[in-house]
């Protein structure tokens, strides 16, 4: 999704994505960060929906955005609970990160809006740049599926939103190795009147893992561990596969 579209949803995201999430990935990140311990980077912080939780639970942690909606969202939530988040706009292949990291998280499948071979070599590179040298790189991605495309808009749900309701729908297409994905929001008042129509464009590449691991190991790195949703015992199957990588 660009920048401008992750700006028109930044104050429905913990309604729409935040919602959509169906494993407990927060409590997976804290219980990591907090083991590991030392400077942690998420890059694709959003609004927080992760940032905030392991912020409040004492991990020191910096988040990255390229969206100033989603970070300016972020900061007000942030606010409600007292916390004072260290956060900046970057890029997945264009950030700073002001001293070496001993975690660096790219989670909720941030890496599939990576669409060429050479923009994943390129997050490969930058995050080697910002690891410390026994720092580990933690990717979580959705498992690729067969897709299935269809050119009409369908619903994808109806949820309350700030008592009102705020109602998605999507329509998707095949362009080469990416999914071409439209989605129209539409909010609507407690009497289910329309507010406003809005549509965004996402482009995604479902990476497999094959693939990342090929791409990690180009830059120097070695997959560590292995873990499918989040937890030690995954249904049969799995949704999401999240590696750790270290320098090798």
């Amino acid at each position: 999704m660009s920048r401008e579209s992750y700006d028109q949803i930044a104050r429905v995201y913990a309604t729409d994505m935040g919602q959509s999430m169906a494993y407990d990935d927060v409590g997976y990140y804290l219980q990591l960060c907090k083991t590991r311990g030392g400077r942690c980077l998420e890059l694709g912080c959003g609004t927080g929906r992760i940032l905030l939780p392991l912020l409040k639970n004492g991990v020191d942690i910096h988040g990255i955005d390229q969206s100033p909606g989603m970070l300016e969202e972020l900061q007000r939530l942030a606010a409600e609970q007292h916390l004072q988040p260290n956060v900046s706009l970057g890029t997945l292949t264009d950030f700073h990160a002001d001293r070496p990291c001993s975690t660096i998280l790219a989670p909720y499948s941030v890496v599939t809006y990576l669409t060429q071979p050479d923009s994943l070599h390129a997050f490969f590179s930058r995050v080697d740049s910002a690891l410390a040298s026994d720092g580990v790189f933690v990717i979580d991605t959705f498992i690729p599926r067969e897709l299935t495309a269809f050119s009409e808009f369908r619903l994808d749900y109806r949820r309350p939103h700030e008592g009102g309701i705020l109602q998605r729908e999507k329509r998707i297409q095949k362009v080469a190795a990416c999914n071409r994905i439209e989605r129209r929001y539409t909010l609507l008042d407690d009497m289910d009147q329309v507010i406003r129509t809005w549509i965004t464009l996402d482009l995604i590449r479902p990476w497999t893992e094959a693939e990342l691991v090929f791409a990690a190991t180009e830059q120097g790195f070695a997959l560590a561990e292995k873990v499918f949703d989040f937890s030690a015992t995954p249904a049969s199957n799995p949704q999401f596969v999240v590696l750790h990588f270290r320098k090798s």
